[in-house]
């Protein structure tokens, strides 16, 4: 090819690449629009309110630094929500996600109505919390629940469940373990799945049983899937709302408060949008450490195959 022809032909090539990356472009540009105008602008509102007494219906925005920030250091229901927040998510994650193993491993052997069982543990997964919630609240009732008449037909003594301070938040979590489960479960499933079946017949042939199967092989290589679990967990689990909020309300005497509902109340019941704009920026805070903490530490026992 002459060299006239060969720079028409790069000049075509350039034109057409123009082309396509623009229309590429064009195809993404609305999700670009609605996640710029949805989520980037909200998050960066929410910083900047937390600099401000914001009075919407007066229209008036006093900037008072970082006295919104202070003020949830001495604020005794903050601190209370942000202590059954972290004791939401220290308790729903790690048992979220063993119990979804420990579920995947079974149904990751073939049996009789495997698909059947597989839908009915992920079913709550795809139930709308709200619904499941109301569900649940009848069922924790004291006089008429059915957990308390399981409780007396085995010989154990009724439980007031969501009615106590001592048993409310446990009765939550016992409701966001159910409504996690499924979904771990399939996760990990795929993880399972994913793994050669040669390690397995090779450690048989060592001489390797099931149980030094699982903590010598299945355990190590589903690291990276457990990161996943544990991460997305722990960022849902932070951000518990729905299922609080229909449950007790953060009752009784804030002993399920969290924050998200404490931000919630001071938001659109208080109308002190400053204050709950800082309670987003510290949740923000937290969700991003512990999130690259996770991350960090769990790089150190991934291992490839």
């Amino acid at each position: 090819m002459s060299t006239p022809g060969r720079r028409t032909f790069r000049q075509t090539l350039g034109r057409l690449r123009s082309r396509h990356i623009l229309h590429a472009y064009l195809f993404i540009a609305p999700v670009i629009l609605l996640f710029g105008l949805f989520r980037i602008l909200p998050s960066v509102q929410t910083l900047l309110y937390s600099f401000f007494r914001v009075e919407l219906i007066k229209g008036r925005f006093t900037f008072i630094g970082l006295d919104n920030f202070r003020d949830l250091l001495t604020d005794e229901i903050f601190q209370r929500a942000t202590i059954n927040t972290m004791k939401y998510v220290v308790t729903i994650v790690p048992v979220s996600a063993i119990l979804g193993l420990l579920l995947a491993v079974l149904f990751n052997a073939k049996f009789r109505c495997q698909e059947f069982f597989k839908a009915i543990y992920f079913s709550p997964m795809v139930t709308s919390t709200v619904a499941a919630a109301m569900v649940w609240w009848w069922m924790y009732n004291p006089q008429f629940g059915i957990f308390n008449v399981l409780l007396k037909l085995v010989g154990l003594p009724e439980q007031p469940w969501l009615m106590s301070s001592h048993t409310a938040l446990t009765s939550v979590i016992i409701f966001s373990i159910w409504k996690a489960l499924g979904y771990n479960m399939i996760i990990y499933l795929a993880g399972l799945q994913a793994i050669p079946p040669q390690f397995y017949e090779a450690a048989t042939i060592d001489g390797a049983g099931p149980v030094a199967q699982f903590f010598r092989i299945t355990i190590p290589l589903l690291a990276p899937t457990t990161t996943f679990i544990v991460i997305y967990n722990s960022i849902l689990a932070f951000q518990v709302f729905d299922q609080v909020f229909v449950l007790t309300g953060g009752g009784p005497a804030n002993s399920t408060n969290v924050v998200v509902l404490d931000l919630y109340r001071q938001a659109f019941e208080r109308y002190n949008f400053g204050y709950a704009s800082a309670e987003a920026m510290v949740l923000f805070l937290f969700i991003l450490g512990i999130t690259l903490l996770q991350y960090v530490y769990s790089k150190r026992y991934e291992v490839s195959y």
